[in-house]
């Protein structure tokens, strides 16, 4: 299968090549985005492929969208020009970066440890997991109570301590894992039930991107070791794309009305939203009506704004905001009360001159890059990235030998990560907490209840 999908893709290249207006580059850029969603597919369920949506993301934020902008929504385009979206700078001088840097992150997340290499075989994780689960039905219970119980009373929380109940509250889809691969005999209503909460309290917010990142990674852990068909993965993967697609294009609406009008959550509205854009699927593929959305998904926007402003107008950090940003992850607020905050703000005001109020953008980790190292310091960089992050998933994997059930917590330990649109400060910054926070969750289970989670 795997040869098939490098032929259809290099044939896929070939002819964007001669029968289109798109670059080389551009043109392999396309066809590698192909290629590792459709590997992406082949091995899902054949090993453990978390660190691959990072993978999808940056070949298709960081490249596909740019193309898209380059060619449709260009400046003669009205609403890129109204909302000054356009790509600010040319197609070969991004690409000659962006290309490259894509493929440095993938290589970094994807090349083998030595000492921390990954089974390949998925069966053995899972079917370790189960056997030491038996006879502990209800510590998936225990979890998701403790996380219900949290998401309740989070709005009781001190500013301070609102981290630490989001995280408490996130021990529920944990929690789902321990009882999905326990003996409990209601697994399928308990399933149910945390599904049904995690749609309503996504309605009740307004916040969608979250619960795509959980089931994506969720997902990634459900059908492990399961043999499904080549095709059926390409039909729900067809189906989450449109689901995707739905979503952000109902946002802004059900925000408009949720947050600025003050009406709170509406399942009845958000379902009508929904029916909308299925009954008319048309008006939805419409690129007037996918504008927004695809501006929403075009990180090769900020990248290239980055690369226009540094050095013009701004010089060069030198790795200052990446040892800040490691710093303070390390260092608790209350001993360095300045230190920089997750979210971006930071980055853009230092390179773009920006001050960023009342809503979140982030220049990523290929921005950061280059703007610290300039191009090949930033390829480099964007290296080390994911070189680290594919180590921290190797060595929690290996724990797994020691204790089966850290598998369960890897989508609430890595979904934060597997974003390029976040930068160095908040992916490294969520991990750390989500290590120490899982550290400390074992211990008090351990000690205070003696139970081994």
């Amino acid at each position: 299968m795997k040869k098939f999908i490098v032929l259809f893709c290099l044939l896929l290249f070939i002819m964007l090549l001669l029968s289109s207006s798109l670059t080389t580059q551009e043109s392999l850029s396309i066809a590698l985005f192909v290629f590792v969603f459709l590997e992406f597919l082949h091995d899902l369920g054949k090993r453990l492929v978390i660190m691959d949506f990072m993978i999808q993301a940056a070949f298709f934020t960081c490249l596909v969208m740019p193309v898209i902008f380059y060619h449709l929504y260009t400046r003669e385009n009205y609403l890129a020009r109204i909302w000054v979206k356009y790509m600010p700078i040319t197609s070969e001088d991004y690409f000659s970066y962006a290309l490259p840097a894509v493929i440095a992150l993938a290589i970094g997340l994807r090349i083998p440890i030595k000492n921390l290499r990954i089974d390949k075989n998925p069966d053995v994780y899972m079917k370790n997991v189960q056997t030491y689960l038996r006879g502990k039905h209800n510590l998936g219970l225990y979890l998701i109570a403790i996380g219900v119980i949290s998401g309740l009373l989070n709005f009781l929380a001190s500013t301070d301590l609102k981290q630490v109940f989001y995280l408490m509250e996130h021990l529920t889809y944990v929690g789902v894992f321990y009882v999905i691969y326990s003996p409990y005999k209601k697994k399928k209503l308990i399933v149910i039930g945390v599904i049904a909460l995690m749609i309503g309290q996504t309605i009740a917010a307004g916040m969608f991107g979250e619960l795509i990142y959980l089931l994506a990674c969720s997902l990634t852990l459900i059908v492990l070791g399961k043999k499904i068909s080549f095709r059926l993965k390409v039909g729900f993967a067809v189906m989450g794309i449109l689901l995707i697609l739905i979503l952000q294009s109902i946002k802004i609406d059900y925000r408009k009305r949720n947050w600025l009008e003050g009406e709170g959550a509406d399942p009845v509205y958000f379902a009508q939203l929904i029916g909308s854009r299925i009954t008319d699927l048309n008006t939805l593929l419409d690129p007037d009506n996918l504008f927004f959305t695809s501006v929403r998904m075009n990180q090769g926007w900020l990248v290239a704004i980055t690369m226009k402003q540094v050095p013009l107008k701004h010089p060069f950090a030198d790795g200052e905001t990446i040892a800040k940003s490691v710093a303070a992850t390390i260092v608790p607020r209350f001993l360095w009360p300045d230190k920089p905050e997750a979210g971006g703000k930071a980055n853009l005001k230092r390179f773009w001159g920006y001050d960023l109020k009342g809503y979140s953008m982030n220049i990523g980790p290929l921005g950061e890059g280059y703007a610290n190292f300039d191009r090949t310091g930033g390829i480099f960089y964007v290296f080390i990235y994911g070189l680290f992050f594919n180590f921290m998933l190797a060595s929690v994997v290996k724990f797994a030998e020691k204790r089966p059930t850290i598998i369960l917590w890897l989508p609430f330990l890595f979904f934060y990560t597997l974003s390029v649109e976040t930068d160095l400060l908040t992916t490294m910054g969520s991990l750390i907490k989500g290590l120490f926070f899982t550290w400390i969750v074992f211990k008090i289970f351990s000690i205070g209840f003696r139970i081994e989670l």
